[in-house]
């Protein structure tokens, strides 16, 4: 765990006490813990009590004092997102250079994420800021659509999102981002970067050119705006939407026949995340931070 990039130094450092698991096991456990802790504070959807119960069957594979970690690590996380957001650090791929730092990346698999300065390029030549005024135009209600069907860790999603606010986009009412992986890891990373970044978003888990997905995660920022983006691009109007069933409806309520979830859970960084109110700034832009 050596020459760590500043803006996750100390989060590898935490990561790294934990001497339970093997650190593939560690950093894939503190991803998908801190998915589900964000998702299922907004979404009470279908999946929720399935998620509900992954979360105690890992939690409670690990002692109190590194759940406390996995929260403190978070927490960071956040804070280091939520600096870029004011403008007082840069865009990064947060989650991908831990991921690839750890040394934990499949290499069999061909699984290498592209470095953020190359990312951050190609974004920029994909999103030139006369463009995207011009696209936008004069609605201040107009919205962005953005698909990336092999997301990895969301490297590119960021920068993208970094290109629209060098343009002055508000891309948390101005955009919309349909992205997904095979993997599970993945997904889990993306989202938890989409939602701390405050992006509306839909993370999909599973093969995009078979277009079969397994599970939809849709982020805090597009929950909380859902009559504004259900107006602009409607439930059939995004890429695969064809694939996604009318149950995955954010809004839709669960079954009555849902199981309840466990009453007896270690819930350490889900109340971290619980405790931090999502806010909206003067300018519409979301925040968990």
């Amino acid at each position: 765990m050596k020459n760590h990039a500043p803006h996750h130094k100390d989060i590898a450092d935490i990561l790294g006490m934990i001497h339970d698991r093997d650190h593939y096991t560690v950093i894939r456990d503190f991803f998908e813990l801190s998915a589900i802790s964000i998702r299922n504070n907004f979404d009470h959807g279908n999946e929720y009590a399935n998620l509900e119960k992954r979360y105690t069957e890992i939690a409670n594979g690990y002692k109190k004092e590194y759940l406390e970690g996995f929260a403190m690590a978070l927490g960071m996380l956040g804070k280091n997102i939520q600096d870029a957001v004011n403008g007082n650090a840069p865009f990064a791929d947060w989650a991908g250079e831990l991921y690839m730092d750890s040394g934990t990346s499949n290499g069999k698999a061909g699984q290498f994420f592209t470095p953020y300065s190359v990312s951050q390029c190609m974004a920029r030549i994909n999103f030139p800021k006369d463009d995207v005024r011009a696209k936008l135009g004069d609605d201040p209600n107009r919205v962005l659509t953005i698909y990336e069907p092999t997301c990895g860790a969301g490297g590119l999603i960021v920068a993208s999102i970094d290109a629209l606010n060098e343009a002055g986009v508000n891309y948390s009412w101005n955009a919309f981002v349909d992205c997904g992986d095979i993997d599970p890891r993945c997904v889990h990373m993306t989202y938890v970067t989409l939602s701390l970044l405050g992006v509306p978003a839909v993370v999909r888990l599973g093969d995009a050119l078979m277009m079969e997905y397994r599970q939809n995660w849709f982020t805090p920022a597009y929950l909380m705006a859902w009559p504004h983006f259900k107006n602009q691009i409607g439930r059939g109007n995004y890429p695969n939407s064809a694939t996604v069933p009318k149950s995955t409806d954010p809004q839709e309520k669960p079954p009555e026949n849902a199981p309840e979830p466990p009453k007896e859970e270690t819930r350490e960084l889900a109340s971290a995340v619980a405790e931090t109110a999502p806010n909206c700034d003067e300018n519409g832009q979301f925040s968990l931070f």
